[in-house]
C-alpha cells in the first residue's frame, strides 16, 4: 500500500499569497518523507501529499504506469504525462485548488545557481512548452504542434513569470491555475454529500509537450514542475479562507 503523509492545516482567516514566485518562510516543500503542518484556531484540513509524478504509457496495459519523479533531459517533440493525486484523510469535506509552475532549471550555459537573465533565449522566442488534456493521444498532440498554429492546448497559463528555484536563483516560466474540486470527508462523523459522486480523492492528469519546432539549444535541459495545493473546509467558509497546504517539486 502506498505510504501516505498526513498534512495537517488549520484554516486561518487570511489567505497566504505567492509574491513574484517567492514563498513565505512558513511554507514547506513536501516529499514522501516530510510532513507539513500549521496550527490555528478555526478548523482543520487533513489531506495526503499530492504525489506528483511523471507517467509513461505501457502498451501491454490499459492504465499508465508510474515512471519516475525525474526526467533528466527533454528533446524537441517529447510528450510526457504528469499526474497528481490528493486524498482527503479527515472527516471534514474540503475544497482544493492547484497552481502549477513550470520552468527550465538548468542545462547548457545555465547552472542551477545562475540567475536567468530577462532576455534569456529560453523565453525570448515562441513558447515551446504546451499543456494538453491527458485524453489526447501523442499523435494528436504532435499533429497540433506541427500545424504551425497550435490550438488544442490548455490555455490557462501565464508565460514569462519570474520564479525562484531551490538554489535561490531567478527563473522565468509558466504558471497554470486549475479550478477547484470538493472532496467528502472520511471516517467517523464524516461530512458527506458535498462532493460529486461522493468522491474523497482527486486525480489530475495532463500531458506536457515540447514542440518539435523547439531549437536545439533547449535539448538536455531539466524542466522543473512546482505544484502548489491550496485548501479550505467546504462548509461555513468563504474565499478569504483559502490557505496553502503544501508544495511538491519534480523535474
Amino acid at each position: 500500500m502506498k505510504k501516505k503523509i498526513l498534512l495537517v492545516i488549520v484554516i486561518i482567516s487570511s489567505s497566504i499569497y505567492l509574491i513574484g514566485g517567492l514563498l513565505y518562510t512558513s511554507l514547506a516543500y513536501l516529499t514522501d518523507r516530510q510532513q507539513f503542518s500549521l496550527v490555528a484556531p478555526t478548523g482543520t484540513v487533513e489531506v495526503s501529499a499530492p504525489d506528483l509524478v511523471f507517467l509513461v504509457s505501457d502498451s501491454s496495459a490499459s492504465e499508465p504506469v508510474v515512471s519516475s519523479d525525474t526526467i533528466l533531459a527533454w528533446s524537441p517533440g517529447d510528450i510526457n504525462t504528469i499526474q497528481w493525486t490528493v486524498e482527503n484523510l479527515g472527516n471534514k469535506s474540503v475544497d482544493l485548488r492547484y497552481i502549477m509552475n513550470i520552468y527550465w532549471n538548468d542545462g547548457f550555459d545555465l547552472a542551477g545557481t545562475d540567475n536567468e537573465p530577462t532576455d534569456s533565449a529560453l523565453w525570448s522566442e515562441a513558447p515551446y512548452i504546451y499543456l494538453y488534456p491527458a485524453s489526447m493521444t501523442d499523435a494528436e498532440i504532435t499533429a497540433d504542434l506541427s500545424s504551425g498554429s497550435p490550438a488544442q492546448f490548455i490555455d490557462i497559463g501565464t508565460s514569462n513569470v519570474q520564479f525562484t528555484n531551490a538554489a535561490g536563483a531567478i527563473r522565468y516560466g509558466y504558471t497554470y491555475t486549475f479550478g477547484g474540486v470538493t472532496l467528502d470527508g472520511v471516517g467517523h462523523n464524516a461530512e458527506t454529500g458535498d462532493a460529486p459522486a461522493g468522491a474523497s480523492s482527486d486525480v489530475q492528469q495532463f500531458k506536457i509537450a515540447l514542440s518539435p519546432e523547439t531549437p536545439a539549444g533547449f535539448m538536455n535541459r531539466s524542466l522543473t514542475l512546482q505544484l502548489f495545493v491550496e485548501g479550505k473546509q467546504h462548509r461555513n467558509t468563504s474565499d478569504s479562507d483559502w490557505s496553502l497546504i503544501g508544495t511538491q517539486v519534480i523535474q
